[in-house]
């Protein structure tokens, strides 16, 4: 069985004019079995059914804020928004699509499953402090170190997550302050927040679509249970490439 190639997307800082990902992301797909890919997040841009046809799974990772007028809004006042990058969100939107059409394994984190809940026709609220009635607050943007696990989830029983971790009931971090509003057609939750957050989504329509809105990157180096989810996600992405090489 040869090695799958996972494509994981990168920021840009306009300024440096230099793509960034944390390491975290790269080193859990190889640790996992995968060989990991960084790709660019503007001269990718028209080429994304290229990188469709030669990818094995797709990792989908966290970042800045998606330009509203993807799901059809303008952007709010009221908050601090993150940095938006026109280019990434068109490329990784249209990389999702082509991936959905062949069935291509995915795994999004943080803002990536915001973005797989926005190009499968889904939407997500800009901010959830001002977009959502909350009777007791859990902090979703912890002051801990990224490694600490800071609130609970709960898991969906009889979804693919909770038979990946094997638990009703998980740790998490928490890095944003935006979440999935809208979970697009042929989507179910499979994780919330005890404050009524979507903390997880994924696909009943393809063999493995996974998104996670904390960051199991930056713990599955000390945390087995997570790096299941990762080996889990390789698995299905080495099936996929078994069965394309025919």
């Amino acid at each position: 069985m040869k090695t799958p190639l996972i494509g994981i997307t990168t920021s840009l800082s306009m300024e440096e004019n230099t793509y960034f990902l944390k390491c975290s992301y790269a080193e859990s797909i190889a640790e996992a079995g995968g060989l990991p890919v960084l790709l660019p997040s503007d001269s990718a841009v028209g080429e994304e059914e290229m990188y469709a046809e030669s990818l094995d799974g797709i990792l989908f990772a966290g970042g800045g804020d998606i330009h509203p007028h993807y799901f059809k809004e303008e952007p709010l006042d009221g908050f601090e928004m993150g940095t938006i990058l026109p280019q990434r969100d068109c490329f990784e939107i249209k990389l999702y699509k082509a991936a959905e059409q062949r069935k291509i394994p995915m795994l999004g984190i943080c803002r990536g499953i915001q973005l797989m809940a926005v190009a499968a026709g889904g939407s997500i609220y800009q901010d959830i402090d001002t977009g959502i009635q909350r009777q007791q607050k859990v902090r979703h943007m912890q002051k801990a170190p990224d490694w600490c696990e800071t609130h609970m989830v709960e898991l969906v029983a009889g979804t693919k997550l909770a038979e990946i971790y094997y638990a009703g009931q998980i740790e998490t971090n928490s890095f944003h302050h935006q979440s999935v509003k809208q979970v697009p057609e042929h989507f179910l939750v499979n994780a919330w927040s005890t404050d009524g957050i979507v903390e997880g989504i994924e696909s009943g329509s393809m063999p493995f679509c996974i998104g996670v809105q904390w960051h199991p990157e930056r713990t599955a180096k000390n945390d087995q249970k997570t790096m299941v989810l990762f080996r889990t996600f390789i698995r299905y992405a080495a099936q996929y490439r078994n069965n394309k090489a025919g």
